[in-house]
């Protein structure tokens, strides 16, 4: 055999190799809060449910809807569209509570309707915009283009540790 036969591979020539695809996709819950757009990290959900039956607690904050036995276990339900200055638009039939723990105990936030869960590329969610003001600011992770609409991408831990939870909490 002579050297024009043979083939010499270089172990540097990355060209023979093709590099794996390395996205950090993100399983995401999209819901509504009045006409826009939100998604959270599905991991930071407990679970879906319909709106329970919620009793009015006296002298909590208006964003308190109430408190509700979710499964032998009182919860809050918190009314989201208070955190973002939004007007509820959903339909009865549609609101859903996020039942969420990554607080400590469980709480429910009302939104006016789960639209899908979805995947999107972690590199995709871009910083938060910085006309951003008040809780928005604070508890917006960015958002992301989601086919023809703008996700609002939001951390709900963030949200509650919020000044208005931490008075709550503190019997303010």
């Amino acid at each position: 055999m002579d050297d024009q036969e043979k083939i010499y591979i270089e172990s540097e020539d990355d060209g023979f190799y093709e590099k794996p695809n390395l996205k950090k996709l993100l399983r995401v819950l999209v819901f509504m809060l009045g006409k826009e757009s939100y998604c959270v990290d599905i991991r930071q959900i407990k679970e879906v449910v319909k709106m329970p039956e919620t009793t009015r607690v006296p002298n909590v904050p208006s964003f308190v809807l109430g408190a509700a036995n979710f499964r032998g276990e009182i919860i809050s339900v918190l009314d989201m569209h208070y955190f973002f200055g939004v007007e509820p638009q959903g339909k009865p039939r549609d609101v859903r509570v996020l039942v969420t723990d990554i607080a400590g105990g469980p709480v429910g936030f009302w939104v006016d309707c789960v639209k899908d869960t979805v995947e999107i590329d972690e590199d995709e969610v871009q910083s938060p915009l910085a006309t951003l003001k008040g809780n928005l600011a604070i508890s917006t992770r960015g958002q992301v283009a989601y086919g023809e609409d703008i996700l609002v991408f939001l951390d709900l831990e963030k949200i509650l540790l919020c000044d208005e939870m931490r008075h709550l909490r503190k019997g303010e």
